[in-house]
């Protein structure tokens, strides 16, 4: 998979707060992949999906490599592009 980093403007259409999740899971759907994050309850033994997110599995490795790198990079915004279907 190939990416790079993009220097550009973001815009945020959700609060700055954001949504708060306190656990995950991935779910594999034909070529692409679930990301949902979730609240968690343990006293009500639920869960409920406040965000989710779909993209190729590909596109999983690129994920883990940037949050590895995150110490790295703290403090700067970045945008990852990443190409899914291996074009330029």
């Amino acid at each position: 998979m190939i990416s790079k980093n993009v220097d550009c403007e973001v815009k945020n259409s959700i609060t700055n707060f954001g949504v708060y999740a306190n656990a995950f899971r991935v779910l594999f759907d034909g070529a692409e992949v679930l990301l949902d994050f979730c609240i968690y309850s343990e006293a009500e033994g639920i869960a409920e999906v406040v965000s989710r997110i779909r993209v190729t599995e590909t596109f999983l490795g690129v994920i883990l490599e940037r949050i590895k790198k995150l110490k790295q990079v703290k403090g700067e915004e970045n945008l990852y592009l990443f190409d899914v279907r291996g074009e330029h």
